[in-house]
């Protein structure tokens, strides 16, 4: 009886399979990697339209309160001579008001903060709160921006107010004007008209007051708490934030100050929403890589129909041939092999294209764009490869000595030409192989494999010494202080090192800055410069 031979996968279609599988395995890991770059870019785009809209609010509001403290400028040097002439301080006040519709109610005031003139004509007495905040402005005796109140026609407003004063300088009383805050007024104007898609802005003063919101119910509410608002009066510019708001979903935001009024603009959208475009995104990249895809396939199937079409002729006739010619026909059969190599190498170039994209971002997240220095996420990759190769290395921790006067003094556009400036000496005094890092801020780190702390303490030592010889146009001569730590035995890990290199760092900073400071207290088993 004739025996059944065993049946085997042939060759073709382990080819299809391998074959098949790279594909879909390259199409997923463009899918995978294309959905992450594109989640990033969607937020970060999100953020600084956000960032620019909110900046734009805050400054046209800005502009807005400039130009109503210049108007009440103007017409309170007008009335400064002639206070008393009743006459002449209520045509004033009627002409401030009749040309600038902005203004609901234009009035006067004394010293004491009672109301002496006032148009349209109102019963100023029966106006409980704004007199108040007539008498608030009064006792201020400066250009001031009252808080929100609700004004006699029944608006919520703010009080914009100007000081009159006679010829010797001395202050007579206010001139001021009544903002409406409500639909139809200003904030209305400038942000109602204006919102960025699927997203919305707010404004709040400094006690977190709401003086605009689209939903006009939330007008006078005070806000618990809100970190993009916190961040815009803290720190005075704008920025951008990802934040919970008081629901808990995750918005995108931008803030900016209102400096005029120490208010906070706040312009936010759900974190979903500028996410949304992503699963069309995603759609359309699927059905562009699958038709590719597919024809990778076909064209696989093709090929390997043409590669294994000798390979199955040799195995027929294996049997009917010489065992000697056999082994060469099968010796032969090897080139086939390779050229089958080379078809999966150009089938993989689409993965090889993307692990270059993939290398150059990470290489892009990995640097600072101010200065062009390794960033944190690099400095700990580098210091992560040090530990694991058991590898000796010094670090240096370098701190600018008294940025923060650079910044308060010429501002942080001279700051980051400074911080670029210290950056060039750094990379420039180190040598081939060493990796000088921003740790953040004014902090710098320079890592030196292979040396020791005498030649670590030499390098240190021409940087400070270039720094302190190179000065900058307008800031002028700058200092650095710098500390040293060694790693002399494979125990002690990068986070030891870089401890011990900020505390010298301190020491340098206590015992008066533009120092060196590198063996104070040695790590177990280092030597002394």
């Amino acid at each position: 009886m004739e025996r059944k031979s065993a049946r085997f996968i042939g060759i073709r279609g382990l080819m299809l399979v391998l074959l098949s599988a790279s594909v879909l395995v390259t199409l997923a890991t463009c899918l995978v990697v294309a959905h992450g770059v594109l989640r990033d870019a969607l937020i970060r785009s999100a953020l600084e339209s956000h960032k620019a809209y909110a900046y734009k609010v805050a400054s046209g509001i800005d502009q807005f309160i400039h130009s109503v403290h210049e108007r009440l400028q103007y017409s309170s040097q007008l009335i400064g001579s002639g206070f008393t002439d009743r006459a002449l301080v209520q045509a004033e006040v009627k002409r401030l008001q009749v040309q600038d519709s902005e203004l609901q109610i234009v009035l006067t005031a004394d010293v004491s903060g009672n109301i002496l003139d006032g148009y349209p004509q109102l019963d100023f007495d029966k106006a409980v709160k704004l007199a108040n905040a007539v008498r608030r402005a009064a006792s201020a005796g400066r250009p001031l921006v009252s808080q929100a109140f609700i004004s006699p026609a029944g608006h919520f407003s703010v009080l914009i107010s100007n000081p009159v004063r006679d010829g010797a300088g001395n202050v007579l009383g206010l001139i001021g004007g009544v903002v409406n805050l409500r639909e139809g007024g200003v904030m209305s104007n400038l942000l109602g008209g204006h919102q960025l898609a699927d997203a919305f802005a707010f404004v709040v003063d400094e006690n977190l007051q709401i003086l605009y919101h689209p939903d006009a119910t939330r007008l006078g509410a005070v806000l618990s708490t809100s970190a993009t608002a916190h961040a815009a009066l803290r720190g005075g510019e704008e920025g951008e934030l990802e934040a919970t708001d008081y629901r808990g979903i995750p918005m995108l935001a931008g803030y900016a100050e209102v400096k005029g009024a120490h208010w906070a603009v706040v312009t936010q959208q759900p974190r979903d929403n500028a996410l949304h475009p992503l699963r069309n995104l995603m759609h359309d990249m699927l059905f562009k890589l699958l038709p590719v895809s597919l024809l990778g396939l076909a064209l696989m199937l093709v090929v390997s129909t043409w590669v294994t079409r000798p390979l199955r002729q040799l195995a027929n006739s294996a049997q009917h041939v010489p065992e000697l010619a056999a082994s060469r026909e099968l010796h032969a059969m090897n080139a086939w092999y390779a050229e089958a190599a080379a078809i999966r190498s150009a089938l993989v170039s689409g993965i090889q294209s993307l692990d270059q994209k993939i290398s150059s971002l990470n290489h892009a997240a990995e640097s600072d764009p101010l200065t062009g220095l390794v960033n944190r996420r690099g400095m700990n990759a580098a210091l992560a490869i040090l530990d694991a190769q058991a590898q000796p290395y010094c670090a240096l921790a370098l701190d600018i000595d008294h940025f923060k006067r650079v910044n308060d003094t010429w501002g942080h556009d001279v700051g980051d030409v400074a911080l670029q400036h210290i950056a060039g000496i750094i990379q420039s005094c180190s040598r081939a192989g060493d990796l000088a890092c921003r740790a953040g801020g004014e902090e710098f780190c320079l890592l030196l494999p292979d040396t020791g702390l005498q030649m670590a303490t030499e390098i240190a030592e021409r940087i400070r010494t270039t720094i302190a010889t190179s000065p900058l146009d307008k800031v002028g001569t700058m200092t650095i202080s710098i500390g040293v730590a060694c790693r002399s035995c494979a125990e002690q890990t990068s986070a030891a090192i870089l401890k011990c290199a900020d505390e010298r760092l301190y020491k340098a900073k206590a015992t008066g800055r533009n120092r060196v400071v590198s063996a104070d207290w040695p790590l177990a088993g280092e030597q002394p410069a």
